[in-house]
């Protein structure tokens, strides 16, 4: 089975700008600057695992079996291995040259960690380092990998109980909402069980799911698309009357968005991926931007540097550079996928 949805849409857009949310709220944390409440209530990631589940199932259908894990390592794993090497550079910043060499073991075991599946892997010797963790946002990666590694098995199991994925959405979307109470012990370092599986589709996977609901439902989406807009009133109402009790279905904090915020939010984002007239970028920075700033960020922490502006160009910067010597030279590589089977409807 193909899947179709319009080739020229603002999807590259609309990463890029939930990339820089993620940057603007993370350095004002860092930083300890204010910004604008309204950017708090449109969170990236939340939206970034939705258009994963939208395009990533797409373009498994349409490209499945070794093709679709290729496309997937070529698309991650490069830039990926830069940033890491560039998050060891800051370490080196902090401690020295030498400390390479005293601690190799440690800097090898973290470096395996970042470019596989271990990113939440923060060893003790690194946590004097700017914020204490190199990469904290990496946990959205292995997050991603995971969800990747699921979709050939959501589709084999969708051949043979058609509601497959609504049952995912149930269930992870439940760990979602009571995790937090069942398990609220720590069982290792001060991390819960919920904490652990916090890193992984098991509780966020109900965002990806309802990312795929609407790929798979997008010719009835399309027909409704002129509704899209109104999502923004009860996202405005969400926001000014607060979701008091019933956080887990209308609130809005940080990542943790209530499942009818959520509908509303990513509303929202397919009607500006699909109906604002589209704008192509020449180049994709969004993955790049995302990755790099946590590293620019420890990076001026340890040089004290506290200057958002600055964390804004340096982490544009290594994007581009990531873009154009990493990324699209082995995008280049990719064989053929979604951009050969979309329409323009």
């Amino acid at each position: 089975m193909k899947i179709t949805f319009p080739r020229n849409n603002n999807l590259e857009w609309l990463r890029l700008i939930f990339a820089v949310q993620v940057v603007l709220c993370h350095s004002a944390s860092d930083f300890k600057f204010e910004i604008p409440s309204f950017i708090s209530y449109f969170p990236g990631v939340p939206a970034f695992f939705f258009v994963s589940g939208f395009l990533i199932y797409a373009s498994y259908l349409n490209a499945p079996g070794r093709r679709y894990f290729e496309n997937r390592f070529l698309r991650i794993y490069p830039a990926l291995v830069l940033v890491t090497l560039g998050g060891g550079g800051v370490v080196l910043v902090a401690h020295g040259w030498r400390d390479l060499m005293n601690n190799f073991s440690t800097y090898a075991l973290w470096f395996v960690a970042q470019t596989t599946l271990g990113q939440a892997y923060n060893p003790g010797l690194f946590r004097d380092v700017g914020i204490g963790v190199i990469n904290g946002s990496l946990w959205t990666i292995t997050t991603e990998i995971l969800f990747y590694l699921f979709v050939p098995l959501i589709v084999w199991l969708e051949h043979r109980f058609r509601y497959t994925v609504l049952v995912f959405i149930v269930l992870s979307f439940s760990l979602y909402a009571f995790g937090p109470l069942v398990w609220s012990k720590p069982i290792y370092r001060e991390k819960t069980f919920y904490d652990i599986i916090g890193l992984t589709p098991i509780v966020w996977g109900w965002m990806f799911g309802l990312g795929i609901l609407a790929v798979k439902h997008f010719d009835f989406i399309k027909r409704r698309f002129h509704y899209l807009p109104l999502a923004v009133i009860p996202i405005t109402a969400m926001i000014v009357i607060g979701a008091g009790h019933y956080g887990i279905m209308f609130g809005s904090s940080g990542n943790r968005l209530g499942f009818f915020y959520f509908i509303n939010y990513v509303s929202l984002v397919l009607w500006f991926a699909f109906v604002v007239r589209p704008v192509r970028l020449p180049f994709d920075l969004s993955y790049g931007v995302y990755i790099w700033h946590a590293p620019v960020i420890n990076l001026l922490l340890v040089v004290g540097i506290l200057s958002v502006h600055l964390a804004l160009v340096l982490t544009f910067s290594l994007a581009a550079m990531s873009w154009f010597f990493m990324e699209k030279p082995f995008l280049k590589l990719k064989r053929q996928s979604l951009k050969t089977v979309v329409n323009d409807a």
